[in-house]
């Protein structure tokens, strides 16, 4: 009989846990690619409640399912080697965070954030954070875009490996952010 914590002959917790890692990023995977589909088809509200995130005067829309927590700008340890959207790392909550620049990505260039710039902890393993300058807002199901996707993208994000789709708020095209490119760049990273 298996008891909580022990995963029966399959070689321990550590098994479990690593298996159980592996389904849930598999879980968040498939939730992004479907959310991405949605956004692709246009014309009806996207479900959940959204972040409006704003990096380098650039804002965009980030699910909140995506996120773990919202933490201000804290020192960060340089990671050797790392790509230059790659800040450094930090710990929050005993756990360790490699931060992502947002502004880098979206300019192709590094540019120092102000010191009330916020990361957005991302849920899911590895611990992943986008610093971005400010969270602008929240927005419950916002509506998607329908027409031209590449006419209507907003200045700054074309060809972005973040746009997953396109949604309308307070009259304007804002684009919905997908982050797993970024999650999947670091783990290949860190491992």
């Amino acid at each position: 009989m298996t008891t909580p914590g022990s995963s029966g002959a399959s070689g321990g917790p550590g098994a479990t846990r690593a298996s159980l890692v592996d389904r849930l990023r598999h879980l968040e995977d498939e939730i992004q690619r479907a959310q991405a589909e949605l956004a692709a088809t246009g014309g009806e509200a996207l479900p959940g409640l959204h972040l409006v995130v704003e990096a380098a005067g650039r804002r965009a829309l980030l699910a909140v399912t995506r996120v773990q927590e919202i933490v201000r700008l804290v020192a960060m340890e340089p990671v050797p080697g790392a790509p230059p959207e790659v800040r450094g790392t930090f710990v929050c909550r005993g756990l360790p965070v490699v931060a992502v620049d947002l502004a880098a990505i979206a300019t192709g260039r590094r540019l120092e954030p102000a010191l009330d710039a916020q990361v957005i902890v991302l849920a899911g393993a590895p611990s992943v954070g986008l610093l971005v300058d400010r969270i602008a807002g929240l927005v419950d199901g916002p509506r998607l875009f329908e027409g031209d996707r590449e006419a209507a993208t907003p200045e700054g994000w074309h060809g972005s490996r973040l746009v997953a789709g396109l949604c309308l708020h307070e009259g304007g095209v804002l684009p919905l952010l997908d982050p797993t490119p970024v999650v999947s760049s670091v783990r290949e990273f860190v491992s």
